[in-house]
């Protein structure tokens, strides 16, 4: 076994508020104007990030919120076609998550193939990777997406009795030589002060993701060189988790830059986003 290929990397977190809330109102300010609003809030910060390279199996969803899981997709080749995307690889990326939570019940809402490109209507769409550590929901922001996710209010309100999570599913499309994905151990964080809410008002409602704070316990990890059939799973909501007191964990992730690899091939991946159910 290679030795392992731990990274000392500028991670980029937010300053720690006075408040554990900001919330930026796109209907009021001009979207340049949101935008360094919270970019203001950025700081950078030198951190370890360690490889877990044959470390994979001591990590996972419940005490970690992510483990990594060999699952072979050879489906992958015809992820340049959308339906392909929607009719396959979706649907089997799905019993994948079913199979490691023992959801009886999934329902992506999100998925994309990221690269790093230097067309800029690419970087627009969010299709780089992105530098910034942060979670894709609060929990308010989670429920708040089911409510579009899961629209009959019957249905969802049937679900709410059980287990929710949502989970998101990232893969690379070929070995990853620059901008991994870094996750962070959530038992090493102090949820009450490390997370900060970022709502964010838009005209057809409001979305609220999760930025963080960095503290000095708080341990991040990546697999070296991942290969395409190594799935990263992660939580970014848990309904019922024992690891905070009121539940709602959501899991703080980032791309980042290995020193000395910024010439190597871009980056591609896909990252399938889903509602599960227990």
């Amino acid at each position: 076994m290679s030795q392992p290929k731990n990274a000392e990397a500028e991670l980029v977190f937010w300053k720690r508020l006075e408040s554990q809330s900001m919330e930026v109102d796109f209907t009021k300010m001009a979207p340049e104007r949101c935008m360094a609003t919270m970019i203001e809030a950025d700081e950078s910060r030198t951190v370890l990030v360690q490889d877990i390279r044959g470390k994979e199996a001591q990590y996972n969803l419940k005490l970690n919120g992510f483990q990594y899981v060999w699952h072979d997709m050879p489906e992958l080749e015809g992820v340049a076609e959308q339906s392909h995307v929607e009719n396959v690889i979706v649907p089997k990326t799905e019993a994948l998550v079913r199979q490691i939570t023992g959801a009886t019940r999934t329902v992506t809402f999100a998925h994309r193939v990221r690269c790093l490109s230097e067309d800029e209507a690419l970087l627009a769409n969010n299709r780089a990777p992105a530098h910034s550590v942060h979670s894709d929901f609060t929990p308010a922001g989670a429920l708040r997406n089911l409510e579009s996710v899961v629209p009959d209010a019957a249905d969802r309100e049937e679900l709410l009795k059980g287990r929710i999570l949502a989970i998101n599913v990232w893969r690379p499309l070929k070995t990853v030589q620059r901008d991994p994905l870094a996750v962070c151990d959530w038992a090493t964080l102090n949820w009450q002060e490390d997370r900060i809410a970022n709502r964010m008002v838009l005209p057809h409602g409001w979305h609220e993701l999760g930025k963080y704070a960095f503290r000095e316990s708080q341990e991040w990890w990546y697999l070296s060189e991942q290969q395409p059939q190594e799935a990263l799973i992660f939580t970014q909501f848990d309904s019922e988790s024992e690891q905070a007191d009121e539940g709602g964990m959501t899991l703080p992730h980032t791309a980042f830059v290995v020193p000395e690899t910024e010439t190597l091939p871009a980056r591609e991946s896909i990252e399938i986003k889903m509602f599960a159910f227990l």
